[in-house]
């Protein structure tokens, strides 16, 4: 029998090309190294730019940093003067520094360098839009614009500040002496509080709700702090708020309203005015004076008065018709006898202007006055509150002049039952010490 072998169809399969394995991993590393290398090569073009980017980026926020430096020193410029005290060159509003020149200094602003890691920054100052002229503010609010550069690198900063009007947070604020007396004396609301840049002193047991801080001696049970710094207290000034009176009574005896020259008075020999609706009104050495009239007939009502004198008032209206007046004068005023009295808030006055009551250039004393509306009580020199006297707002005692008797001390004081109460909702018609950032933004 014939014994058959593996061949297909009686012939030897023959080995192909294909079959020989010799040298194929050679062919596959040289290929993996090449796509290797490629892949390297645009690894490493990424990581050269990622670090030029990165290496940009910093010197981006450095130069930021650099224009936020700049931002700051303006803020600084306004807040403080070369010694640190407050307030620096905003006292006195924008509008010089828009100007530019000497209050808004190149050595100051353009070009300042910052230490030994370089850098420069430049600051400029401009008027918003408040629709007025570029060099003239009228909304307290202007744009700073800090430009940060380092190493060629620029950033660009623009802040937006406000210079705010000023609200007290104390029920009595003095740069003076303050004295609490009386058992029934009461200081209250979520503002009642005391400071004093001077002393504080109390006889009685009177209540004060805020606590008091005196940056002298203030050793009274009732006192929170003492030897504090000391605090901003506006000088309220009563020129300044002449053009907002509706009569203008002058140091002479005559009597303007608004706008006019003609005098209204014409005061007889007695020394009262003639002309029917000023009939209240008596003027001597001794200045101008009104007691126990008839409101609406011969003493004007809802009125802004402004005196160029002295001024005394007694026993005017009723707690169901109270007289509404704000009061203003150069020099001095005093209040007794029962009267009840609200702050007249003129609508077409801003509502800073509204909230004035009583506004002094020397002394201001009131004592036995209802009043039920809040208002601003201001002293160029001292207040005294006395006699069971109902008042809300607050008071601003400057003691600066020192020269008037209507206060017979250097004292500003409240005592025999006087209520008090400040709620710290009240702006005066001054602007703070301090400017604000309202807003910032990388342009």
């Amino acid at each position: 029998m014939t014994r058959k072998y593996g061949f297909l169809n009686g012939y030897f399969r023959k080995p192909g090309y294909l079959s020989d394995q010799k040298g194929i991993a050679l062919v596959a590393g040289l290929a993996l190294m090449v796509v290797l290398t490629v892949l390297s090569f645009v690894a490493i073009q990424y990581a050269s730019v990622d670090i030029k980017r990165t290496k940009d980026y910093t010197k981006t926020r450095q130069a930021v940093h650099i224009a936020e430096a700049g931002i700051h020193r303006a803020l600084n410029y306004f807040n403080y003067d070369a010694s640190g005290n407050s307030p620096g060159e905003v006292s006195n509003g924008f509008d010089d520094e828009l100007v530019g020149g000497a209050d808004w200094p190149s050595a100051t602003f353009t070009n300042i360098s910052l230490g030994s890691g370089g850098g420069t920054y430049t600051v400029t100052i401009a008027d918003n839009a408040d629709g007025t002229a570029t060099t003239t503010d009228a909304d307290n609010s202007v744009i700073l614009t800090s430009t940060g550069t380092i190493s060629g690198v620029t950033a660009t900063l623009e802040a937006v500040i406000y210079r705010p009007l000023f609200k007290s947070q104390y029920a009595i604020l003095s740069d003076g002496d303050v004295k609490v007396a009386g058992n029934s004396t009461s200081i209250s609301g979520t503002n009642g509080a005391i400071h004093t840049n001077s002393d504080f002193t109390q006889s009685g047991s009177g209540t004060i709700s805020g606590g008091v801080t005196a940056s002298g001696e203030c050793d009274e049970s009732t006192c929170t702090a003492e030897n504090v710094a000391e605090e901003f207290v506006p000088v309220i000034e009563p020129s300044d708020y002449e053009q907002y009176a509706d009569y203008i009574f002058n140091a002479d005896g005559t009597v303007y309203q608004q706008g006019s020259t003609t005098d209204l008075c014409l005061k007889s020999g007695g020394g009262t005015c003639t002309a029917a609706f000023l009939g209240a009104f008596k003027f001597n050495s001794s200045g101008w004076s009104i007691s126990g009239e008839t409101i609406g007939t011969n003493l004007p009502d809802q009125v802004n008065l402004y005196f160029k004198d002295d001024f005394t008032a007694t026993s005017i209206g009723s707690s169901g018709n109270p007289w509404t007046a704000t009061v203003v004068t150069e020099k001095s005023i005093a209040w007794t006898g029962n009267a009840y009295v609200n702050n007249y808030k003129d609508s077409s006055d801003s509502v800073d202007i509204q909230n004035l009551f009583l506004v002094a250039g020397n002394d201001i004393k009131v004592s036995s006055m209802e009043q039920n509306t809040t208002g601003l009580i201001a002293a160029k020199d001292q207040v005294s509150l006395g006699g069971g006297a109902t008042l809300e707002g607050y008071i601003i005692a400057n003691d600066l002049t020192g020269d008037d008797n209507t206060v017979n001390s250097r004292i500003t004081d409240a005592s025999g039952g006087v209520t008090l109460v400040y709620n710290g909702d009240i702006v005066a018609p001054v602007l703070s010490n301090k400017v604000s950032l309202l807003s910032w933004q990388e342009t």
